[in-house]
């Protein structure tokens, strides 16, 4: 997925172009958030960072593939409502 790059912006698109476009648009920021969120983490000298909404279960799934542990900082948060990236134990 792709989005409409910044010189298209004012040229009408196809609907069906602009659909796939909106469709993966959600999980495409949602892993460049998260992305962004580790990176300054590690830059500072951290082990972990808090994400403050939800992670999708898709994400989740890559977060923990590629080493990561994800935990909940309960009981302050209901379960799930934030999510603590940890890579502190990566190997």
């Amino acid at each position: 997925m792709s989005r409409i790059a910044p010189e298209d912006l004012t040229t009408l698109q196809a609907a069906t172009a602009v659909k796939t476009v909106a469709e993966g648009a959600e999980a495409e920021l949602e892993e460049m958030s998260v992305a962004h969120l580790i990176n300054e983490a590690a830059n500072c000298g951290q082990m972990s960072a808090t994400y403050g909404r939800p992670i999708s279960a898709v994400l989740q799934t890559k977060l923990i593939t590629k080493g990561y542990s994800l935990s909940s900082p309960a009981p302050i948060a209901k379960n799930g409502d934030e999510v603590i990236i940890s890579w502190k134990d990566a190997k």
